[in-house]
């Protein structure tokens, strides 16, 4: 019985977190290009193994984070002016803080690489991004059993995404540097200034 409980209470968490889109079709509208620009990285980096992130790429994922997070709580702002939600508040600042912390990271390169890639990866900040919508827009109730099944399905997806870089055949990268000053040699280039 207990067993039962608990999947019972893990698959009413996962209704709950994909329920508000059925209910809600225009949430589509803020998601789908999320979801969209999420999916397109998450192919290019599986296909060119050999890229790695780029300060550039970790700060744009940064302010794309804390635009979705802007936008949520100008939403917040304009609809719940008498029962203000001041939890979903808080938990969107920490996140905007998240995304704070990767803009100025980005910038200042304090945190190695590696660490500061997989903070501003798009797996994390599509992620996060997502969630700040569901909650914000489609009146998503984060509960305990939800909270788990976010948990999981962090998982999950992570597990997808490592599953696509060995899935996809991939490729080097066709750009090589010293490539660069002979184009740019051959074709005029800045020496022909």
């Amino acid at each position: 019985m207990a067993i039962e409980g608990f999947v019972g209470d893990i698959l009413k968490g996962f209704v709950e977190i994909f329920k508000p889109m059925f209910v809600d079709p225009t949430l589509f509208w803020y998601l789908g290009p999320i979801l969209f620009f999420w999916f397109i990285l998450e192919i290019y980096f599986s296909k060119y193994k050999t890229e790695e992130l780029g300060w550039n790429t970790a700060l744009g994922n940064g302010l794309s984070v804390f635009w979705v997070l802007i936008i949520s709580m100008k939403f917040l702002f304009d609809n719940q002016r008498e029962n203000f939600e001041w939890i979903k508040f808080i938990a969107l600042l920490i996140i905007m803080l998240y995304a704070v912390f990767i803009i100025i990271n980005s910038f200042s390169h304090k945190l190695r690489e590696k660490v500061s890639f997989l903070l501003a990866s798009p797996t994390t900040t599509y992620y996060l991004s997502g969630v700040a919508i569901l909650w914000t827009y489609g009146k998503l109730k984060i509960t305990l059993w939800v909270l788990i099944d976010l948990i999981i399905f962090c998982g999950f997806v992570l597990l997808i995404s490592f599953f696509l870089k060995k899935l996809i055949k991939g490729k080097e990268s066709s750009f090589k540097e010293e490539d660069f000053g002979k184009e740019l040699g051959n074709s005029g280039g800045f020496r022909g200034l």
